[in-house]
């Protein structure tokens, strides 16, 4: 699984991903395993000069919910749209 750390609210969040199935690491919300096939999009939508929420979507409720600074939110949101895009894995907002 390839990995990515981002600067979190509090503290740091790993990330990792095989493009099927995500992973994230973090001291508030623990560990979670996501189904990125259950995905149907993913949104970053700012909450004020420096946070951003970064959202990842199911059929019908969010899957992930983190606030991160604006720069963690872009990274995360551009690796995972390149990992999905290299499993040939379409978002619903995007088919």
């Amino acid at each position: 699984m390839e990995q990515l750390k981002v600067q979190g609210m509090s503290s740091f969040t790993k990330f990792a991903t095989n493009g099927k199935m995500l992973k994230l690491k973090d001291a508030v919300a623990g560990e979670q395993r996501i189904s990125l096939q259950e995905a149907t999009d993913i949104q970053v939508s700012m909450l004020d000069e420096d946070h951003s929420r970064f959202t990842i979507f199911g059929q019908s409720h969010p899957l992930v919910e983190l606030t991160l600074p604006h720069h963690s939110c872009e990274v995360l949101h551009a690796w995972l749209l390149h990992k999905l895009k290299r499993q040939k894995i379409k978002l619903a907002s995007n088919a």
